[in-house]
């Protein structure tokens, strides 16, 4: 949603840059050249025809400094919400090289593919966030149609179970409070994401992501993928290795790898190799990981060994959250089974206990 705030500005709220519109873009660029047109006349037709109005804005702006005497690289550094800084640094590398066609065509292609990982990562939680909210529903549903009517039943029972009395009491507490109960998860929501947004908050996180019990294996290989893809690329488009490395950490998905991978660009400066420098994280990088590297690097291959290591890590990814429902059902089960257990507890143990008087 665009929200005009005045003349050239605007405030977009709800929405995110599709990455794929920005890949589309940089075909479409690299397409334009290719055929012989013109740079600038590029950008413009890019600035009139790409459908997102904020990348539409940016390469308006673009073109602007370009006239001005910018090149494309320079003149996109301004625009780092839109255009991250692997896509910038290709594109310097392009343009200084004089392969800029083939460098939008390559990032066009990473791009993609990083789109449709992300994709599949968010597609295995849907799921089990639906069965969630459907068992948030149906509890409401309990506690606003069923427990009150049990709840005048049960007053007129002698001894009612000391559970049964603690779950009466809650459901009407939350009955009559239920405006500051979502009112007080709003902020405590709020606060909880600021501080996730801190450096401190990311790093907890991005630990507790690797820690997480059923989750840990997938987001420790989506790490390995994400770094596997952005240094191939980067050494692919003639980065040299040492920022090449200083692009992939501030790329990474994860701040712990983005640590790990910030200390062993400082031990790049002191002739190490770099699997020499990976294998001392035998926790965060596996030993067939580093060694694929480390053969790439002696045979001069490691642009192609990073590639397959991409490929692999990504279709290790891609099973792991095609059967992540698979994993997690059993999990949601036995916790919907719990609640529906206790609800007939709930019911159940006052009627038996009034029989049980009945028949005495």
């Amino acid at each position: 949603m665009e929200i005009k705030l005045g003349k050239n500005k605007s405030f977009y709220i709800l929405s995110k840059i599709s990455m794929l519109d920005i890949a589309l873009s940089m075909k479409h660029l690299g397409v334009m050249l290719r055929s012989g047109m013109g740079f600038e006349e590029s950008v413009k037709v890019l600035s009139e025809q790409t459908p997102d109005q904020r990348i539409k804005n940016a390469y308006v702006d673009i073109l602007k400094k370009m006239q001005s005497g910018k090149n494309l690289a320079d003149s996109m550094k301004e625009h780092r919400d839109i255009f991250s800084d692997i896509i910038i640094s290709i594109i310097d590398v392009g343009e200084e090289s004089g392969s800029l066609e083939q460098n939008l065509e390559f990032l066009s292609d990473y791009l993609k593919k990083e789109y449709e990982l992300k994709r599949k990562i968010k597609g295995a939680m849907f799921y089990p966030i639906i069965v969630l909210a459907l068992t948030v529903v149906e509890l409401l549903g309990v506690i606003y149609f069923i427990l009150p009517k049990l709840e005048n039943l049960f007053l007129g029972f002698e001894n009612i179970p000391a559970f049964t009395v603690f779950v009466m009491n809650g459901s009407r507490f939350i009955r009559e409070n239920i405006l500051y109960i979502i009112g007080s998860l709003v902020v405590i929501l709020f606060i909880i994401g600021r501080l996730l947004k801190t450096k401190q908050g990311k790093i907890f996180k991005d630990k507790l992501a690797l820690v997480f019990p059923i989750l840990k294996k997938l987001n420790k290989n989506i790490a390995l993928t994400y770094f596997a893809r952005t240094l191939g690329a980067l050494l692919a488009s003639g980065i040299p290795l040492e920022r090449a490395l200083e692009i992939s950490q501030s790329t990474m998905n994860n701040s712990v790898y983005a640590g790990k991978l910030k200390i062993v660009q400082e031990q790049l400066k002191t002739g190490k190799n770099l699997s020499a420098c990976l294998a001392a994280y035998p926790k965060y990088f596996p030993p067939t990981y580093v060694k694929l590297i480390e053969i790439g690097e002696q045979t001069g291959s490691l642009e192609d060994n990073l590639k397959y290591l991409y490929e692999l890590y990504s279709e290790d990814v891609s099973d792991m959250t095609n059967n992540m429902a698979t994993v997690i059902e059993p999990l949601l089960l036995i916790f919907i089974g719990l609640m529906i257990g206790a609800l007939a507890l709930i019911i159940v143990a006052p009627i038996y206990q009034l029989t049980g008087s009945i028949n005495s």
